[in-house]
Protein backbone atom coordinates (compact mmCIF):
# COMPACT_ATOMS: atom_id res chain seq x y z
CA UNK A 1 0.00 0.00 0.00
CA UNK A 2 1.47 3.21 -0.54
CA UNK A 3 -0.18 6.43 1.57
CA UNK A 4 -1.43 9.16 0.02
CA UNK A 5 -3.45 12.23 1.37
CA UNK A 6 -6.35 12.60 -1.55
CA UNK A 7 -8.97 16.03 -2.19
CA UNK A 8 -12.11 14.49 -1.47
CA UNK A 9 -13.97 17.50 -1.89
CA UNK A 10 -17.26 17.55 -4.06
CA UNK A 11 -16.26 13.83 -4.87
CA UNK A 12 -18.74 11.08 -5.73
CA UNK A 13 -18.99 8.45 -2.74
CA UNK A 14 -20.98 5.31 -2.44
CA UNK A 15 -21.17 3.29 0.67
CA UNK A 16 -23.20 0.23 0.02
CA UNK A 17 -24.05 -0.67 3.70
CA UNK A 18 -26.87 0.93 6.20
CA UNK A 19 -25.14 0.08 9.76
CA UNK A 20 -22.78 1.03 11.73
CA UNK A 21 -19.88 0.26 10.34
CA UNK A 22 -20.93 2.86 7.19
CA UNK A 23 -21.86 5.44 9.35
CA UNK A 24 -18.48 5.01 10.83
CA UNK A 25 -16.56 5.59 7.44
CA UNK A 26 -19.15 8.33 6.24
CA UNK A 27 -17.84 10.31 9.58
CA UNK A 28 -14.43 9.29 8.99
CA UNK A 29 -14.56 11.15 5.61
CA UNK A 30 -17.13 14.24 6.74
CA UNK A 31 -14.37 16.85 7.00
CA UNK A 32 -13.20 15.70 3.77
CA UNK A 33 -16.76 17.02 2.41
CA UNK A 34 -16.96 14.54 -0.35
CA UNK A 35 -20.82 13.71 -2.24
CA UNK A 36 -21.71 10.69 -0.20
CA UNK A 37 -24.69 8.34 -0.52
CA UNK A 38 -25.65 5.38 1.07
CA UNK A 39 -27.17 1.94 -0.38
CA UNK A 40 -28.95 -0.80 1.34
CA UNK A 41 -32.24 -2.25 2.43
CA UNK A 42 -32.29 -0.68 5.70
CA UNK A 43 -30.25 2.30 7.74
CA UNK A 44 -29.31 2.14 11.34
CA UNK A 45 -30.13 5.32 13.17
CA UNK A 46 -26.84 5.92 13.06
CA UNK A 47 -27.10 6.36 9.57
CA UNK A 48 -30.35 7.98 9.41
CA UNK A 49 -28.97 10.72 11.89
CA UNK A 50 -25.97 11.43 9.86
CA UNK A 51 -28.26 11.93 6.68
CA UNK A 52 -30.30 14.21 8.41
CA UNK A 53 -27.32 16.27 9.82
CA UNK A 54 -25.20 16.48 6.75
CA UNK A 55 -27.98 16.06 3.42
CA UNK A 56 -26.36 12.59 2.40
CA UNK A 57 -28.46 10.78 0.09
CA UNK A 58 -30.16 7.46 1.19
CA UNK A 59 -31.27 4.54 -1.76
CA UNK A 60 -32.59 1.98 0.26
CA UNK A 61 -32.85 -0.90 -1.64
CA UNK A 62 -30.06 -3.38 -2.46
CA UNK A 63 -27.00 -2.44 -4.67
CA UNK A 64 -26.34 -2.87 -8.04
CA UNK A 65 -23.41 -2.24 -10.00
CA UNK A 66 -25.06 0.68 -12.01
CA UNK A 67 -24.84 2.41 -8.45
CA UNK A 68 -21.36 2.57 -7.97
CA UNK A 69 -19.92 3.07 -11.86
CA UNK A 70 -19.32 6.49 -11.77
CA UNK A 71 -17.88 6.95 -8.08
CA UNK A 72 -14.82 8.42 -7.24
CA UNK A 73 -14.83 6.10 -4.28
CA UNK A 74 -17.14 3.15 -2.93
CA UNK A 75 -17.05 1.64 0.19
CA UNK A 76 -18.65 -2.01 0.74
CA UNK A 77 -19.89 -1.93 4.47
CA UNK A 78 -22.85 -4.68 4.13
CA UNK A 79 -22.88 -7.32 6.71
CA UNK A 80 -22.89 -10.45 3.63
CA UNK A 81 -19.52 -11.55 2.68
CA UNK A 82 -20.73 -12.45 -0.73
CA UNK A 83 -22.90 -9.47 -1.59
CA UNK A 84 -19.20 -7.42 -0.66
CA UNK A 85 -16.85 -10.11 -2.60
CA UNK A 86 -19.48 -9.58 -5.75
CA UNK A 87 -20.21 -5.89 -6.13
CA UNK A 88 -15.75 -5.39 -5.19
CA UNK A 89 -15.20 -7.72 -8.71
CA UNK A 90 -17.48 -5.74 -11.02
CA UNK A 91 -15.91 -2.57 -10.09
CA UNK A 92 -13.02 -0.95 -11.92
CA UNK A 93 -9.48 -1.01 -11.13
CA UNK A 94 -8.98 2.84 -11.81
CA UNK A 95 -11.74 3.58 -8.82
CA UNK A 96 -10.89 4.15 -5.24
CA UNK A 97 -12.55 0.81 -3.20
CA UNK A 98 -12.55 0.21 0.28
CA UNK A 99 -14.05 -3.67 1.41
CA UNK A 100 -14.44 -3.13 5.39
CA UNK A 101 -14.49 -6.78 5.87
CA UNK A 102 -11.69 -8.15 3.70
CA UNK A 103 -9.19 -5.39 2.63
CA UNK A 104 -7.34 -7.38 0.25
CA UNK A 105 -10.52 -6.85 -2.33
CA UNK A 106 -9.93 -3.05 -2.76
CA UNK A 107 -7.15 -0.69 -2.85
CA UNK A 108 -8.14 1.65 0.19
CA UNK A 109 -7.58 1.23 3.45
CA UNK A 110 -8.61 3.91 6.17
CA UNK A 111 -5.73 4.24 8.37
CA UNK A 112 -6.18 5.82 12.18
CA UNK A 113 -6.02 9.77 11.66
CA UNK A 114 -4.95 12.53 14.20
CA UNK A 115 -5.87 16.04 13.32
CA UNK A 116 -4.74 19.27 14.44
CA UNK A 117 -5.55 21.79 12.40
CA UNK A 118 -3.54 21.66 9.29
CA UNK A 119 -1.34 18.84 11.01
CA UNK A 120 -2.60 15.35 9.77
CA UNK A 121 -0.96 12.38 11.33
CA UNK A 122 -2.47 9.04 9.39
CA UNK A 123 -2.01 5.72 10.57
CA UNK A 124 -1.81 2.25 10.23
CA UNK A 125 -0.45 -1.15 9.96
CA UNK A 126 -1.88 -2.44 7.27
CA UNK A 127 -4.32 -4.65 9.08
CA UNK A 128 -1.92 -6.71 10.62
CA UNK A 129 -2.21 -5.06 14.25
CA UNK A 130 -5.55 -2.88 14.70
CA UNK A 131 -5.00 -3.15 17.94
CA UNK A 132 -1.19 -1.82 17.59
CA UNK A 133 -2.92 1.10 15.50
CA UNK A 134 -5.37 2.60 18.10
CA UNK A 135 -2.48 1.92 20.94
CA UNK A 136 -0.40 4.01 18.22
CA UNK A 137 -2.95 6.25 18.06
CA UNK A 138 -3.31 6.95 21.61
CA UNK A 139 0.52 7.38 22.09
CA UNK A 140 0.52 10.02 19.32
CA UNK A 141 -2.84 12.22 20.51
CA UNK A 142 -1.06 12.53 23.57
CA UNK A 143 2.16 13.29 22.35
CA UNK A 144 0.82 15.79 19.93
CA UNK A 145 -1.72 17.98 21.99
CA UNK A 146 -3.79 21.06 20.86
CA UNK A 147 -1.31 23.64 20.64
CA UNK A 148 -0.37 22.20 17.37
CA UNK A 149 -3.00 23.81 15.62
CA UNK A 150 -2.46 27.39 16.80
CA UNK A 151 1.37 26.52 15.79
CA UNK A 152 0.39 24.83 12.32
CA UNK A 153 -1.49 28.17 11.83
CA UNK A 154 1.41 30.30 13.20
CA UNK A 155 4.02 28.48 10.43
CA UNK A 156 1.54 28.48 7.76
CA UNK A 157 1.17 32.29 7.79
CA UNK A 158 4.99 32.92 8.14
CA UNK A 159 5.62 30.97 5.07
CA UNK A 160 2.88 32.87 3.07
CA UNK A 161 4.49 36.16 4.02
CA UNK A 162 8.07 34.97 3.82
CA UNK A 163 7.25 34.15 -0.12
CA UNK A 164 6.13 37.47 -0.73
CA UNK A 165 9.57 39.12 0.60
CA UNK A 166 12.27 40.34 -1.78
CA UNK A 167 15.07 38.74 0.25
CA UNK A 168 17.06 35.42 -0.64
CA UNK A 169 16.22 32.13 -0.74
CA UNK A 170 19.06 31.40 2.04
CA UNK A 171 16.89 34.39 4.11
CA UNK A 172 14.01 32.83 4.06
CA UNK A 173 15.18 29.28 4.76
CA UNK A 174 16.70 29.99 7.48
CA UNK A 175 13.56 32.10 9.02
CA UNK A 176 11.80 29.09 8.59
CA UNK A 177 14.34 26.46 10.12
CA UNK A 178 14.25 29.04 13.14
CA UNK A 179 10.22 28.79 13.80
CA UNK A 180 10.58 25.56 13.99
CA UNK A 181 12.13 25.36 17.21
CA UNK A 182 9.24 23.94 19.84
CA UNK A 183 9.93 27.04 21.89
CA UNK A 184 7.87 28.82 18.95
CA UNK A 185 4.76 26.12 19.40
CA UNK A 186 4.55 26.98 23.06
CA UNK A 187 5.46 30.58 23.40
CA UNK A 188 2.99 32.96 22.20
CA UNK A 189 5.39 35.72 22.66
CA UNK A 190 7.97 34.29 20.71
CA UNK A 191 5.26 34.02 17.42
CA UNK A 192 4.48 37.83 17.87
CA UNK A 193 8.26 38.89 18.11
CA UNK A 194 8.68 36.87 14.37
CA UNK A 195 5.57 38.03 12.79
CA UNK A 196 7.13 41.73 13.97
CA UNK A 197 9.98 41.20 12.43
CA UNK A 198 8.71 39.94 9.20
CA UNK A 199 5.98 42.81 8.88
CA UNK A 200 9.30 44.91 9.18
CA UNK A 201 10.51 43.22 6.37
CA UNK A 202 7.88 44.21 4.40
CA UNK A 203 8.12 47.46 4.85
Amino acid sequence: MQPFFINLKGKKVVIVGGGKIAARKAKNLETAQPEITFVAPEFSEDVLALSKQTGYSLIQREAFPADLSDAFMVILATNHRQINKALAEQLSPNQLICVVDEAEEGNVIFPAIIQRGQLQIAISTNGASPKLTRKLKQDLESQFDQSWETYLEFLSRCRNKLKKLKISIEEKNKLLEKILDDRYRTNEHLRAEILSSILILEE
